[in-house]
């Protein structure tokens, strides 16, 4: 009986996610909270696709405290200019996008403040674009954002 026990808990142990190296969403949420808060500067890749010759809405950058209210001004910067078209940002108010897990995710239910960052593509252009941002945040945190854009 004593072996049946001890042959349960170590086939438990092999396939519980702790062992297998598998990492749960809290987890996984947690640990980019806690690399992001200790580093500083978190370094992304991007990917969106926009018809050809009009203007799209690429990203929206905002900071929020758990109560919903600006935790203050987030600054955009393009670092690296599309060389088949344009991108600019402005100041609008629009919805955030949190997932589920995070505790601001009741937050999506109102238009917030933030930083919009728009690409138009040149007029008849088709192909592979990218540009660089750099996203300032309120406590010293930031973005380093590599966009590519697919233009079709």
């Amino acid at each position: 009986m004593k072996r049946l026990v001890l042959t349960v808990i170590g086939l438990g142990l092999l396939v519980s996610p702790a062992f297998a190296g598998e990492k749960t969403s809290e987890e996984l949420r947690e640990e980019g909270n806690r690399i992001f808060a200790v580093e500083g500067l978190r370094k992304e890749q991007v990917t969106r696709v926009v018809a050809s010759g009009k203007g799209q809405r690429i990203g929206f950058y905002f900071a929020l405290n758990p109560d919903c209210s600006a935790s203050g001004d987030v600054e955009v910067r393009v670092t690296k200019e599309p060389e088949h078209g344009k991108a600019d940002t402005a100041t609008v108010t629009s919805y955030p996008g949190y997932p589920k897990e995070n505790l601001r995710f009741k937050c999506n239910e109102h238009k917030v403040r933030g930083v919009q960052i728009n690409y138009k593509s040149a007029d008849k252009y088709v192909g592979d674009d990218a540009l660089d941002l750099l996203v300032l945040f309120p406590g010293g945190y930031a973005y380093e954002h590599h966009y590519t854009v697919s233009v079709r």
